[in-house]
């Protein structure tokens, strides 16, 4: 019995002491022929020494998208966090990620892509990868004034104008964020 409480000590010791992925705010704005998103990534270290990790952020690229063009990768506060750039392929891209002992930083991402139909995805089921479910995720889709959509990625929660939002606690997604739409026209519109 002592050396079973010793060990579950031991695992949840080893599980606090590696950098924690504890939310995701995302907007996703959608035009004619382009997908952005913008957002921020919430990390924290609960270690008392500094980490770094390695991580690969997938950007769908394929015949209906082109590969993304990052616009923004950098830490939104100045706590002693820091992100370096690593590699951009056609399917994502690489960096590490640094934090101080004891502490929590947002990674601020932003990215363009073309589309080359009615189709735009981002990829939200790598956050699964970290062992356990996201905390917290929020997701707003900003369609433009030409755009209409056809389908949504999640049965819709609430409505701001032409934005769709969600919110999710402990979220452990099974599917991608998919939007299916149709570009209007100026007579259309009316």
């Amino acid at each position: 019995m002592k050396y079973a409480f010793l060990l579950l000590l031991l695992t949840g010791i080893i599980v606090l002491s590696a950098l924690s992925f504890e939310a995701e705010e995302l907007d996703f704005y959608l035009e004619n022929d382009l997908w952005e998103m913008d957002g921020l990534f919430h990390f924290t270290n609960y270690d008392s020494l500094s980490t770094k990790k390695l991580i690969y952020f997938p950007v769908p690229s394929d015949s209906l998208c082109l590969p993304a063009k990052i616009k923004t990768l950098a830490i939104q506060d100045s706590n002693g966090a820091e992100v370096t750039p690593l590699k951009q392929t056609k399917d994502g891209f690489t960096f590490f990620l640094s934090l101080p002992a004891l502490s929590f930083c947002s990674l601020h991402i932003n990215y363009t892509q073309a589309l080359k139909s009615n189709y735009a995805k981002y990829i939200i089921t790598t956050s699964n990868s970290w062992g356990r479910p996201l905390p917290y995720a929020k997701y707003t889709l900003h369609p433009g004034i030409n755009v209409q959509i056809s389908s949504l990625p999640f049965p819709l929660q609430k409505q701001e104008g032409r934005n769709y939002i969600w919110e999710f606690y402990d979220f452990t997604p099974d599917k991608e964020l998919e939007v299916t739409f149709q570009t209007l026209s100026a007579t259309d519109r009316n």
